[in-house]
């Protein structure tokens, strides 16, 4: 309840509503639920999502090609090396995020995503001087609070 007034507050005190932040987290949050609930193999279910994902990027690479904006050619070797990582860099991670939220649940995983955005902030306020107000610091140290008693119940029911 204290994250949800601390939501609703920093909300009200937007200048704009955070459309990519809700849609990415509603997005990431399904993803994760669907993920859970297919019984499958964390290799097999990563390489059905990739086959699904395929087409579009075989369109993304044609478009690519055709407007000329290939910048994978033997010229440039460092690039090429850096986008032949593209792939790796991506489905390493995201093996792992998977095989973690099998056999961590999806509670333990969500709390995690609490520390992203701290260290965002942390970043931020120390190193970019972003601009921080009261209302942001209250509302910041409820979602904490709300973090640290979900942990305190969790640790004592296991």
């Amino acid at each position: 309840m204290l994250v949800f007034i601390s939501i609703i507050y920093l909300l009200f005190n937007f200048n704009s509503f955070p459309w990519v932040g809700l849609i990415l987290g509603l997005v990431w949050s399904v993803y994760n639920l669907l993920r859970k609930s297919i019984k499958i193999d964390t290799d097999i279910g990563l390489l059905i999502e990739s086959l699904f994902i395929l087409p579009f990027a075989l369109i993304g690479f044609y478009l690519i090609v055709q407007n000329n904006v290939n910048d994978f050619s033997f010229d440039n070797p460092s690039l090429m090396f850096y986008l032949l990582l593209a792939g790796p860099m991506t489905i390493i991670p995201l093996f792992l995020h998977v095989r973690g939220v099998e056999l961590s649940g999806l509670g333990p995983t969500g709390m995690i995503f609490y520390i992203t955005p701290t260290f965002q902030f942390i970043l931020g306020f120390f190193y970019y001087n972003e601009p921080f107000s009261i209302g942001k610091l209250s509302s910041f140290i409820l979602i904490w609070i709300a973090v640290f008693i979900y942990l305190k119940d969790l640790y004592e029911n296991n």
